[in-house]
């Protein structure tokens, strides 16, 4: 787990107790943050980037003029082909959450999940780095901490993807924090005389390829990550707090700036896993817009189920703007609020009747008959949630040709139509409330496979659900849609994050 010999483009140093010592230590730390996490004590998307610089801390040094390379040799190809296969679950996660489920059970799976990626996370501690005689040719360098540290950002990126879906979140903490440390670490480099500078002089020369390769991949995503701003993806940032909104708005595309100027300024040795971790960004950015912007196949047309108009909190076919897509059970979910002064509830309030949605008349969004109620749960105060009954108070709908309609986290009592009711549309059902795992009132709705919905999580059969439940997308009827501050009166309104769709009869 430690250097044996010299460093490249440096002095040598030799190996200390302290550099033996070091990395036993960082995994003792990690342990501890890894029991907190299991605890209860530091939830594992926190506890995953700590985790991460603290082992990174137990590698050797990669200072400009200090990097151990990792050393071509059979034990890391074993390690590496560990690493991949570890970290393959993680980013996984969501499509293998049935076989999971099976394997390990509904709180196994979880639990499986978070050790591997502790474990991607330390594995790289166990490769060997390279003698002098061993170094690699070439431009770029492969070195254990800069590898740590770039599987940190793609652990707790993924973690946040398949366990919340905000995936949004840590992206945009990396894209505002990365170039105040890189532009740290150029400063450094300017005092060593370490800075390759023939990208500004002589952008043609030759020998600079992987610079100029390197260049390219940091404008890609920089580009791509400034697209992610029209798509809706920080709407509720933009509507509940506005006045920050606009100053970090700024601050991101002055960071996206930075970051390509930076890569003007590279380092004269490459680093692999860096320009890897950028790569991967590119590819999860492109995935996800492309899906964001294609459309819908399949699709359920409904009528809207509030009288007035309603802002979209999720809503998409992509996790970038709708959580629900990382879960093929709720995968076209909508999420329905309603927007006002100081966001979704009035300024200052925290009851749930100072959200706007609250207590509102449930329509049926179609003409068909209810095949599933669940009544009788509490609507939870603002901060506590009902894991047991996620969808809280809920029903289901047939519409016709095999598709039903569910609608969750209804107010207690308020469901006045009983299974086997033939309900026409427009008729009030019930009223909006906050029951079930939810953060605030609002209405969950989607178009599903089956006539029955979740209910008691203990109880169900999640294998069989994750088999058999599958969602369409949803299109709204007779109703403008407002993007962007541009109203529009398409035929069907396709719904993503922070649309306001305004029903017209």
């Amino acid at each position: 787990m430690t250097p044996t010999t010299s460093a490249i483009d440096a002095d040598i140093r030799p190996v200390t107790r302290i550099a033996r010592a070091r990395p036993w230590i960082a995994l003792a730390a990690a342990a501890v943050l890894f029991a907190l996490s299991m605890f209860g004590l530091l939830p594992f998307i926190y506890a995953a980037p700590v985790i991460g610089v603290v082992l990174a801390l137990g590698s050797p040094p990669d200072y400009l003029g200090q990097a151990w390379p990792v050393a071509r040799r059979t034990r890391n190809a074993v390690v590496g082909a560990a690493l991949i296969a570890a970290l393959a679950v993680v980013v996984w996660q969501p499509q293998l959450t049935l076989p999971l489920v099976v394997l390990f059970g509904m709180d196994g799976s979880g639990l499986v999940v978070t050790v591997v990626a502790v474990i991607a996370l330390a594995l790289p501690l166990a490769m060997t780095d390279a003698t002098s005689d061993e170094v690699p040719p070439g431009w770029f360098l492969l070195t254990r901490r800069n590898l740590i540290l770039s599987l940190t950002i793609l652990v707790s990126v993924a973690t946040w993807y398949g366990t919340l879906g905000h995936s949004f979140i840590p992206l945009a903490v990396f894209v505002l924090g990365l170039p105040l440390l890189i532009g740290c670490s150029r400063i450094l480099a300017v005092r060593k005389g370490r800075l390759e500078y023939g990208l500004l002089r002589e952008p043609l020369r030759p020998g600079l390829g992987p610079h100029r390769l390197q260049l390219a991949n940091v404008i890609l995503f920089c580009g791509l990550a400034a697209l992610t701003v029209s798509t809706g993806a920080y709407a509720a940032i933009a509507l509940q707090l506005p006045g920050i909104y606009r100053i970090l708005l700024t601050l991101f595309f002055t960071c996206l700036v930075a970051f390509v100027l930076l890569a003007l300024l590279p380092l004269r040795r490459i680093r692999l896993g860096s320009n890897a971790l950028v790569a991967a960004g590119t590819i999860f950015l492109a995935t996800q817009l492309i899906l964001l912007y294609r459309p819908p196949v399949d699709a359920v047309i409904i009528g809207s189920p509030l009288a007035n108009e309603w802002w979209v909190g999720h809503g998409g076919r992509a996790e970038l703007i709708n959580y629900h897509h990382t879960g093929s059970m709720q995968r076209n979910a909508v999420d329905i609020m309603r927007a006002g002064d100081g966001g979704i509830h009035r300024p200052g309030g925290t009851d749930l009747a100072d959200y706007y949605v609250y207590d509102q008349p449930v329509l049926a969004p179609a003409d068909g008959t209810v095949t599933y109620v669940l009544d009788g749960r509490p609507d939870q105060p603002i901060g506590s949630v009902d894991e047991r009954y996620p969808s809280g108070n809920q029903l289901v709908i047939d519409i016709g040709s095999g598709r039903y309609l569910m609608m969750g986290h209804l107010r207690q009592g308020s469901i006045n139509v009983a299974v086997g009711e033939r309900l026409n549309e427009g008729q009030q059902i019930a009223r909006v409330g906050n029951s079930g795992n939810t953060s605030a009132p609002h209405i969950h709705i989607q178009a599903q496979t089956l006539p029955t919905a979740l209910g008691d999580i203990k109880t169900i059969d999640l294998p069989q659900m994750l088999t058999t439940l599958r969602t369409y997308p949803l299109l709204f009827r007779d109703a403008s849609l407002i993007r962007g501050g541009v109203e529009t009166r398409p035929s069907g309104v396709d719904p993503r994050r922070g649309d306001v769709i305004r029903p017209t009869n």
